[in-house]
């Protein structure tokens, strides 16, 4: 397996580490259901689900509470009223936000490596699928996307932009 050199948050897919940067902020305690939008592109592609991730830490601590894959989904559109008052739907761009659905991975030690840690999925044959997704570390968000053709339902919102805020909904399965 191979280990990182420098401190930080690593994906580790088909043989391949890869650095994975933080995302803005901090990330929603898991009760609220959408975070703030994300407006910036995924910079980690992994070529598989079946991802695990090395934190590798000055401390070489984590709270393994708080540790989790989140989905982010992709905002496919976007409904407010235009200039002449009337509802209308348009396309919500690059715009992405952090779901309070999870997938519980387990935190256990590096043999030799008293500053890294492994993280992996609970069930061995569990992979992620493709889109997008965030590694939670204590409350930051590492952004990564599993690459490949995005059919979970769970990958897609749509909002609603009202004068007392945005408010998100599943997006309609296709026809």
């Amino acid at each position: 397996m191979p280990l990182p050199t420098t401190f930080g948050v690593y994906a580790l897919s088909d043989g391949q580490l890869q650095e994975l940067k933080a995302v803005p902020g901090k990330v929603p305690d898991r009760r609220v259901a959408i975070s703030a939008a994300i407006t910036t592109p995924s910079a980690a592609t992994v070529s598989s689900g079946d991802v695990k991730f090395i934190v590798f830490r000055p401390d070489g601590s984590i709270d393994a509470r708080g540790t989790e894959v989140r989905v982010v989904a992709r905002v496919s559109r976007a409904m407010g009223i235009d200039a002449t008052g009337k509802a209308a739907m348009t396309n919500a761009g690059d715009s992405w936000v952090i779901r309070s659905m999870s997938h519980p991975y387990k935190v256990g030690p590096i043999e030799d490596q008293p500053k890294m840690l492994l993280l992996q999925p609970e069930q061995d044959t569990f992979a992620l699928t493709p889109g997008r997704y965030i590694v939670v570390v204590r409350g930051i968000g590492y952004d990564f996307t599993v690459a490949g053709s995005v059919t979970d339902p769970d990958q897609c919102v749509e909002r609603i932009n009202a004068t007392n805020g945005a408010f998100y909904s599943p997006c309609p399965p296709p026809r």
